[in-house]
């Protein structure tokens, strides 16, 4: 664990500071992640347990090299401290339940104690951590990976909530436009269904064909060299052939 002079050197002990009104009880690091929480950590040891394996499970899948600088992570108490802080230190933010912010080089990622804490966690966790690896991340894709890191790892392959829906429309035919997923201009934009379906190509290319695999991991290596790569799309169409009939067979046989 970092001593804590140094985490608040790492977080910003100026923006820490503005919480006096409710302290950090206690401070934890794991891979990644330097974590400051206004309650017991142990409270929620499932959710602790679980993001110190998010950054290695990136990697792996993803064939990533994280940065070495750790995302601040706030916990807040409840949702009073967590709207408090907010107000005060990021006005300009659009309101969510949780939240990834970049300001100044440092990543911090800021959610409060609830029943989703360990999805909110999880999915801002990784948004973060890509952004420490890559410069920059398609907004489809950069939402379909924390889709799919949101869940407890046991459960991202076979188990996710998303798969019913997927495989039934699979079966019925339906393949989601990736073209259409690139072109999603703003997070405004994004819904439900476009959630949904980004997850679906994630789950298809990390899942699928092994070729369709390696296709993403040579697109983020692209990327995480400040290159340009051809979109997803044109990339999986030159590579599989026909991507369509790969994804429907992909989630037609996909199951324990």
């Amino acid at each position: 664990m970092y001593p804590p002079i140094l985490l608040a050197v790492m977080c910003s002990s100026a923006l820490l500071g503005q919480v006096a009104y409710s302290p950090w009880v206690e401070t934890r690091s794991v891979r990644g992640l330097t974590i400051y929480s206004q309650f017991p950590l142990q409270d929620v040891a499932d959710v602790q347990t679980d993001l110190e394996y998010l950054a290695e499970d990136i990697e792996t899948a993803l064939g990533l090299r994280l940065a070495d600088r750790p995302v601040c992570v706030l916990l807040f108490a409840g949702r009073r401290e967590y709207d408090r802080f907010l107000k005060e230190r990021f006005p300009d933010v659009p309101y969510r339940r949780a939240l990834y912010i970049q300001r100044s080089g440092q990543a911090f990622v800021l959610a409060y104690r609830s029943s989703e804490l360990a999805v909110d966690l999880r999915h801002e966790c990784t948004h973060a951590l890509l952004h420490s690896a890559l410069p920059v991340v398609p907004l489809w894709l950069d939402e379909g990976l924390a889709e799919y890191f949101e869940v407890p790892r046991a459960q991202r392959a076979f188990g996710h909530p998303h798969l019913k829906t997927i495989r039934l429309w699979a079966n019925l035919g339906y393949v989601p436009s990736l073209s259409t997923l690139e072109a999603i201009p703003h997070m405004d934009a994004m819904d439900a269904n476009k959630y949904r379906w980004s997850f679906a190509w994630v789950h298809f290319m990390l899942h699928g064909p092994p070729a369709a695999r390696l296709e993403l991991v040579e697109y983020l290596q692209t990327l995480a060299q400040y290159g340009v790569p051809r979109p997803l799309s044109e990339r999986l169409a030159a590579r599989l052939g026909d991507p369509r009939r790969a994804y429907l067979d992909h989630f037609k046989h996909w199951t324990r």
